[in-house]
């Protein structure tokens, strides 16, 4: 399991049935419909992009947002429209601030409603995101990994992988999941 599956994971929690019952309702403020990695070929022409060929189709750019959402009416009797949103969730691995702004800026062809969920610890860059008209979410979790050679499980907070405390080495280690997750909107 990556970093990013243990996120989403704890975002959505699904119950059995695939309902959310996690914090993303809290981030949308509404019942939804979400469906993950939703795949968008665009085959507008956009001068200075380059082009690939898809299926006899000229296709300039694709895009895939970590999880798109329809809302819901509350309540479901109302006549309220129902409303697209689409969240991009960045990890602490590698994270790269230019390249997730020219990401989620692709994404208003799909919806002018875009957020982003971003590590606590890169809290510096929440005003530019605020900037280009995004809402910012921020990110805190604890690691839970487990040692592939005792089976020990080691909790910490950060994106390295840890020495195994009952082994007492830096044995192979796997995400098994993740602790005291919390999501806060940038204010």
């Amino acid at each position: 399991m990556k970093i990013h599956d243990a996120l989403i994971y704890e975002l959505i929690k699904p119950d059995k049935s695939g309902k959310p019952t996690g914090d993303i309702l809290k981030i949308v403020e509404s019942e939804i419909i979400y469906h993950l990695e939703e795949y968008y070929p665009l085959k507008e022409s956009i001068k200075g992009l380059s082009t690939v060929s898809y299926a006899g189709e000229t296709i300039i750019q694709e895009m895939t947002p970590d999880i798109e959402i329809t809302t819901l009416p509350l309540p479901v009797t109302a006549r309220y429209p129902m409303k697209k949103i689409v969240i991009e969730l960045e990890t602490d691995v590698d994270f790269d601030f230019g390249a997730s702004l020219r990401q989620i800026k692709k994404y208003r062809n799909i919806t002018p409603d875009v957020r982003v969920i971003i590590p606590k610890e890169y809290e510096m860059f929440a005003p530019f995101y605020v900037n280009e008209g995004f809402r910012v979410w921020f990110w805190e979790a604890t690691r839970k990994w487990q040692c592939l050679r005792c089976k020990n499980i080691t909790e910490i907070e950060g994106p390295f992988t840890p020495k195994c405390m009952k082994c007492k080495t830096y044995s192979p280690n796997r995400l098994i999941g993740l602790k005291d997750t919390k999501f806060e909107e940038f204010s």
